[in-house]
């Protein structure tokens, strides 16, 4: 742990201390085996310092122990929930889109790129921020139970457009609002009206994340 001048990605305040944050937290990891896994994209030649859970950045001891250990809880329950059938209540429809939302933000700073401005990062703290959308959409026979993509800007790599996210068999898509369509599954954020059940949530049969 370390104080720092640098503003924390999350929630924008100046001299905190800061602490080593794993973008996958260990419960996760374990639960998936995805101990030795690396992002797909990397391919074959990835060494063991790109596996998935050695993944760090930087937070404040505050988001990391405070809101951030809340949602991870949380976040738990809402998605390894057996069997996830039946409606996906609101108060679960918001955890995942924080979840992936937070996750997401952290990805991009992980890999030396920024995905949202920091003001709208740090309305993550209480919610969700207001530029963002995510989609959910259930992966067909997945080749690893854990996974991402980044997908930057043409003429700028450290410009984050998306991120998408899978766990175990659920994939999220996490954009920057009005640059994605339902070809990537079914709007989980920001909430509407109609009901959503996991199982018939879009299958997506694509080899990638």
């Amino acid at each position: 742990m370390t104080s720092s001048v640098d503003p924390c990605i999350l929630c924008e305040r100046a001299g905190r201390s800061l602490t080593r944050e794993h973008v996958f937290a260990h419960w996760l990891v374990i639960k998936l085996r995805a101990g030795r896994l690396v992002p797909s994209d990397a391919g074959g030649s990835a060494g063991a310092e790109h596996r998935l859970g050695r993944l760090v950045t930087s937070v404040c001891a505050e988001c990391n122990a405070g809101w951030m250990s809340s949602l991870e809880v949380s976040f738990r329950r809402a998605l390894f929930r057996r069997p996830r059938v039946g409606v996906l209540q609101e108060p679960d429809r918001v955890v995942l889109s924080r979840w992936f939302a937070k996750t997401a933000v952290l990805l991009a700073h992980a890999q030396g790129g920024a995905f949202v401005g920091a003001s709208h990062r740090a309305q993550l703290v209480n919610g969700m921020p207001d530029d963002v959308e995510v989609f959910l959409a259930r992966r067909r026979r997945p080749p690893q139970p854990l996974d991402f993509r980044i997908d930057v800007a043409v003429d700028d790599a450290a410009a984050v457009r998306s991120v998408s996210v899978l766990v175990d068999d659920v994939v999220a898509h996490v954009a920057r609002r009005g640059t994605l369509t339902s070809r990537h599954g079914t709007r989980l954020w920001p909430l509407r009206s109609h009901t959503l059940r996991w199982e018939t949530l879009p299958v997506i049969g694509s080899r990638r994340v």
